[in-house]
């Protein structure tokens, strides 16, 4: 079995291991960003992060990569050093049941070009370097977030059903680890 890469390269984008200390900087105006919050914390759960939330969620990734070989990645334009957001596979827990979801959070100046889904199908070519691992999840809110659908969707995940994550309804959708 092969380790999981903290580092990969796709024909437009740099993805490697995140760095919670040194890419807050970066991080921070992202998390705050409205669009993003809409999509992903809404009001009740506080809206935009705040600099110190946002460390939390990052150090959260870094422990993430310490305790299991694996996590999201740092996305960037491949002809610059500006982080456009973050890509990647991590543990969750769906209905009661551990999984290992798909996720991403970009810019909202980079949406629309195909770089979450670029970086997506990279992380689920390496996904099987994940001991014991039979399928990804990924989820998202239709309504909220349609675009996240359509990546979702365009990654090759196959409708599951329809959950709740975070007291909202989220459709579920799974692919199969090769």
């Amino acid at each position: 079995m092969t380790a999981f890469p903290e580092r990969i390269e796709t024909e437009r984008l740099v993805a490697t291991r995140c760095d919670a200390e040194g890419e807050l900087d970066a991080f921070a105006p992202l998390f705050a960003d409205e669009a993003i919050a809409r999509t992903m914390w809404p009001a009740h759960l506080g809206g935009p992060r705040t600099r110190e939330q946002t460390y939390a969620w990052l150090a959260r990734y870094d422990a993430h990569w310490e305790a299991h070989g694996f996590g999201p990645w740092t996305v960037r334009e491949r002809d610059g050093e500006q982080i456009v957001g973050h890509v990647g596979l991590s543990y969750t827990v769906v209905a009661g049941r551990a999984e290992v979801e798909a996720g991403f959070i970009l810019a909202p100046d980079r949406w629309g070009r195909g770089y979450a889904a670029e970086v997506t199908t990279s992380a689920l070519a390496h996904a099987h370097a994940i001991r014991g691992l039979e399928s990804v999840v990924a989820f998202a809110m239709p309504d909220l977030n349609p675009r996240a659908v359509a990546t979702i969707e365009r990654c090759g995940f196959a409708y599951e059903g329809e959950t709740t994550v975070v007291e909202l309804p989220h459709r579920l959708y799974r692919i199969a680890v090769s």
